[in-house]
């Protein structure tokens, strides 16, 4: 207790607050740069999510060290573990709730990208593909890849309904997933040129010159990417059909 002794409440305060706030920035970093990486985060609404549960858990466990904090207590050890193990236990279901939602797939369907996260492929969906349920979804950002009809007519037509009665397309059916390079030439085909966003993006004329400036010169097009917050766009070189960079620019 020497050491607590000699500290006043306030500044209990001020450092479990900024204690915290390293965390944060340890986690934001992760979410951000890792899982949720450049306007993918805005396309899937993970900043608000982000900052309801982890913001609020950061500012609360600093709070209640303020209210609880008195250096005269016995019981002040006790009663700050507990302040910090909640707030831990906090922190960590935040983290593995962004986590599980996070994005594991962009995939190339037709004439789009559908941003596929991992709360849409089941245990079922994995094995249905062979892919080893303990390591099967990416961990490290969205990788991106294809997705394709079979052959077989009957099998063809089977998705297609399934898709328009239970939105369930092809995009969450790992079995039918290809390489991303196998489809360049659909990919190619399907490409949009910048100087059409101008109309999906009247408020923001400045925005889609400036994206025009950038790559003026270049071959680049644009395929839209559909994902559950906001709709945004993929720029793509159009003689490799490599994905430049996302966008937050409405497609």
């Amino acid at each position: 207790m020497f050491v607590l002794s000699h500290i006043s409440r306030y500044q209990a305060f001020t450092w479990h607050l900024l204690v915290s706030l390293c965390v944060a920035s340890v986690l934001a970093s992760v979410v951000f740069f890792v899982w949720y990486p450049g306007a993918i985060a805005y396309a899937s609404g993970v900043g608000s999510i982000f900052v309801l549960l982890v913001g609020v858990d950061v500012i609360l466990g600093p709070i209640i060290t303020l209210i609880v904090f008195n250096p005269l207590k016995k019981e002040l050890k006790r009663d700050l573990a507990v302040v910090v193990t909640v707030q831990l236990i906090a922190l960590i279901l935040g983290m593995y709730t962004v986590f599980v939602a996070r994005p594991v797939y962009m995939v190339f369907n037709a004439d789009r990208f559908d941003l596929v996260y991992a709360s849409d492929i089941g245990d079922a969906d994995l094995l249905a593909a062979g892919v080893d349920v303990r390591w099967g979804l990416p961990m490290l950002g969205a990788e991106i890849i294809s997705a394709k009809l079979p052959v077989d007519p009957v099998i063809a037509r089977n998705i297609i309904e399934e898709a328009v009665m239970t939105g369930q397309d092809i995009q969450y059916q790992p079995q039918y997933y290809l390489a991303y390079s196998e489809r360049s030439r659909a990919v190619k085909r399907q490409m949009l040129p910048l100087q059409a966003l101008r109309a999906s993006n009247l408020d923001r004329i400045e925005d889609v010159t400036a994206l025009i400036d950038e790559y003026k010169g270049k071959e680049v097009g644009y395929l839209p990417v559909i994902a559950r917050a906001h709709n945004v766009v993929a720029l793509i070189d159009e003689s490799s059909a490599e994905v430049i960079e996302i966008h937050n620019l409405r497609p």
